[in-house]
């Protein structure tokens, strides 16, 4: 039988360690964002991204990704998620975004004069057919014109396998 020396066991463990991070770590199935013009989110405009679903054994974590400017002048953005499947068929969310605390800090990321968020609206989504789905994000504030909103978009990650 053969013994590994130290310098192999150490090789083969970074090794494994490595393999153990990336099969733990979650890959967005996507994560983008659409940049809206002159910083302004009219109530008519859709937010559209087309999503390709292939994998219908998992659950999915669905986030609004969102920026504003330090101007924005709400501690709250109220919008609609719309999820188009690949048959037509269309289901909506409500959804309130809290960007700032109760002392009106944001929470989001400042890097500069703009603030970025993350943030969760649906979590364990099932997917029941293999296709293009598209989400449809609309600002549902009481201004027509929402004023210092630079981007919006969606961030999707398959999570664990649905257990049949």
């Amino acid at each position: 039988m053969q013994v590994l020396s130290e310098k192999h066991l150490k090789s083969l463990l970074s090794f494994a360690f490595i393999i153990f991070l990336t099969a733990c770590s979650v890959v967005p199935v996507i994560d983008q964002w659409k940049n809206l013009e002159n910083n302004n989110w009219s109530r008519s405009q859709k937010v559209k991204i087309p999503v390709t679903i292939l994998d219908t054994d998992h659950y999915y974590n669905i986030a609004v990704n969102l920026r504003v400017t330090n101007d924005y002048k709400y501690s709250n953005l109220w919008m609609k998620l719309d999820i188009k499947d690949p048959q037509g068929n269309v289901s909506s969310e409500q959804i309130m975004l809290n960007l700032a605390d109760h002392r009106g800090k944001w929470t989001g990321h400042n890097l500069g004069n703009i603030v970025s968020f993350r943030l969760p609206v649906i979590k364990d989504k099932v997917f029941n057919r293999a296709g293009i789905y598209n989400f449809y994000l609309e600002q549902y504030m009481r201004d027509s014109v929402l004023k210092e909103v630079v981007s919006a978009g969606v961030q999707l990650e398959m999570q664990k396998a649905i257990l049949k």
